[in-house]
């Protein structure tokens, strides 16, 4: 091919430029200076090309260390056209609007997607192949923590501690193989509260020991946090906030750095009562399964919600209730679902 294209040479051994041309023979790309001798040549394959961006000057690596720029870049755009090299991706729709506008809703639209439905779904997951040593190391160290900053001993005498524990087992069907532990503290700050931990650990605190009336209220509030335990919700809300955490997990396949620093932040999330609308939405609904087949009325978890809702209300502090989907919405479901 004779058609030439003007540009600067650089040899690479200095920063001199120099007046040069630029051919396509075939599949190779030739430079020459004025006097048509040849300065370098390789194949345009082997020649590192930059991407056109608005009328910057188009650079020509050669394997030799030397360049080539030139201004003209239409003119380079039909070189590699004949070459059989096609321009990039982003040089197509650069200065295209009726490209680079879907091109920016599908990038939104498969963001959203992926925040909204992506990454819970892979939370789930994750949350429930996480080996049971796993867990037990962050319900031990969580529990801890509580005790260090929070929780303090309970004051609740032993004999109705055990009658507690008592009422409860008694009340569960036998053929169910329920894992979980009741544990007691005292709330200090945090009053009348109750959380789970991963490993089917459940936490009362003397406070709501007091503030609900019956039996049936504490078995609620149990049920409540059960749920949250087998359905892993503070492993899978734990999971959805830090998401290098999570696809490392699906990438290697065990626990990493990242997935024990993002355990290690679980204290805050029950301590805060962070849990999603969902999460608690979800608990709200195992219990009230789970109430029915024992034909425990569901009203039991109103007016447990109702008594926390009150004694909060007064409570400048951390509110068992400030996630959580409206009180009044949750009670009117335990009112509505009766057995």
């Amino acid at each position: 091919m004779s058609e030439q294209i003007a540009g600067q040479y650089m040899s690479g051994e200095t920063t001199r430029l120099s007046q040069a041309k630029l051919r396509l023979d075939h599949r190779e790309l030739i430079v020459s200076d004025g006097e048509n001798r040849e300065l370098t040549r390789a194949n345009i394959n082997e020649i590192k090309i930059s991407v056109p961006v608005g009328k910057i000057p188009r650079r020509f690596s050669f394997p030799d260390q030397s360049h080539f720029e030139t201004e003209q870049n239409q003119a380079i755009d039909d070189f590699l056209r004949l070459a059989g090299k096609p321009n990039s991706f982003i040089y197509l729709l650069e200065g295209k609007l009726h490209f680079i506008l879907p091109a920016i809703l599908i990038v939104a639209l498969s963001t959203w997607l992926v925040l909204v439905s992506g990454l819970p779904f892979l939370a789930k997951v994750v949350a429930n192949k996480l080996p049971s040593d796993l867990l037990d190391s962050a319900s031990e160290t969580t529990l801890s923590t509580l005790d260090r900053i929070a929780l303090g001993p309970s004051s609740l005498p032993s004999e109705q501690q055990e009658e507690i524990n008592a009422m409860i087992r008694d009340t569960l069907s036998p053929k169910e193989n329920y894992s979980f532990q009741i544990i007691f503290r005292k709330g200090k700050s945090l009053g009348a509260n109750a959380f789970a931990l991963p490993d089917g650990s459940i936490i009362f605190t003397d406070e709501l020991i007091r503030l609900l009336k019956t039996n049936e209220e504490i078995f609620a509030v149990f049920a409540h946090e059960l749920g949250h335990v087998v359905k892993r919700h503070s492993l899978r809300q734990l999971l959805q906030s830090t998401s290098v955490a999570l696809i490392s997990y699906l990438i290697i396949g065990e626990s990493t750095d990242g997935m024990l620093e993002a355990i290690n932040a679980l204290p805050a999330l029950l301590m805060n009562s962070s849990y999603s609308r969902e999460f608690e939405s979800e608990a709200d609904d195992y219990a009230i399964r789970l109430m029915s087949e024992l034909n425990i009325p569901t009203y039991y978890l109103g007016n447990a919600l109702e008594h926390l809702s009150h004694y909060h209300s007064y409570d400048e502090g951390i509110k068992y209730l400030s996630s959580h989907p409206p009180t009044e919405e949750r009670i009117l479901k335990t009112k509505n679902i009766q057995k």
